[in-house]
């Protein structure tokens, strides 16, 4: 009897565990990263993911996937990449100050200051979503975020932090739009309140109390410029990847060079990407690293917080 009693505890014990690391029933949480198997996790989600999408996008997308295989180096997510052609069909949101904004935006352009939505040193989610409503934006609008490239970037990252899923960025910014020819306005947009929420993806904000639980199964990289600094103090086994060897003349690198610089670096496609440093250009990194296909997840606070800083090149 007790080994009856055994061995139907083991058979029991996976069910129990996928029970808890999913929602109260059983099914799959797609916002509630498992931390003990996190590459299951993922796969679960991008599978979740694909079937919440109409049949029609599902197939669309694959089509997309299978012309950029047969062509030249391209971005592996291109979708997230705009030109100044895309802003007639979505909604241009300016991420620099009100100031900047008010000097001479995009047509159409709504405001939202990238650390108007930050409360100390990182995101406050309530007040990205409470900026989107108050600009008249929906859930399902396309957004095309611009600005200078740390601005921006953080938007972006901000962006999808909340579950917006159909947001881009203007590589290049406001002169990739004075390049066309077409002028900057002044006037604001006047839009209706709208009731936007958003849907937190906790996987992609690394907070410092989360770091050590994760470090094991992810790939740590230190967007630092310097060097010295990167000695002096450093997260554990960090990988450093100047944000200045992703951007040239105030533009993301094409994906050829950023192919070269992530895989010369030993990035691994199937560990997730921990990026860190000095906000908002960090964020630049996220960004590169989404491009490419890459997990990724940004560690948007006090990083020197977590007990995995060490202070001695080893």
């Amino acid at each position: 009897m007790r080994l009856i009693t055994s061995v139907l505890i083991l058979l029991l014990l996976p069910a129990l565990f996928g029970a808890l690391a999913g929602t109260e029933d059983g099914s799959f949480c797609p916002t509630c990263p498992d931390w003990t198997n996190l590459d299951g996790w993922y796969r679960q989600k991008e599978a979740y993911s694909q079937s919440q999408l109409p049949p029609a996008l599902r197939t669309a997308q694959q089509n997309e996937t299978l012309q950029v295989k047969s062509a030249e180096k391209r971005y592996e997510v291109e979708e997230i990449a705009a030109d100044a052609g895309d802003l007639a069909c979505a909604v241009p949101v300016d991420s620099r100050s009100p100031e900047e904004y008010a000097a001479g935006h995009i047509p159409g352009a709504r405001n939202i200051w990238w650390r108007s939505v930050r409360s100390g040193e990182s995101i406050n989610a309530s007040a990205l979503v409470e900026a989107l409503r108050e600009n008249g934006v929906n859930t399902t609008d396309r957004i095309v975020v611009y600005g200078e490239e740390g601005d921006a970037s953080y938007l972006f990252w901000a962006l999808e932090y909340i579950g917006h899923r159909n947001v881009s960025l203007l590589n290049g910014g406001v002169d990739a739009w004075a390049k066309t020819g077409r002028a900057l306005v002044r006037n604001s947009p006047s839009m209706p309140r709208s009731d936007y929420s958003g849907n937190i993806s906790e996987d992609l904000f690394i907070k410092p109390e989360d770091l050590e639980d994760v470090i094991g199964a992810a790939q740590i990289i230190d967007t630092r410029e310097s060097f010295a600094d990167f000695g002096r103090s450093r997260i554990q086994g960090a990988i450093q990847i100047p944000i200045s060897t992703v951007i040239a003349d105030n533009s993301v690198r094409d994906a050829a060079s950023l192919e070269s610089i992530f895989s010369g670096r030993g990035l691994d496609g199937g560990r997730l990407q921990i990026v860190y440093g000095d906000m908002p250009d960090a964020s630049i990194m996220y960004y590169c690293l989404r491009l490419m296909g890459y997990r990724a997840a940004l560690m948007d606070g006090n990083w020197r917080a977590s007990g995995a800083v060490v202070g001695n090149i080893r």
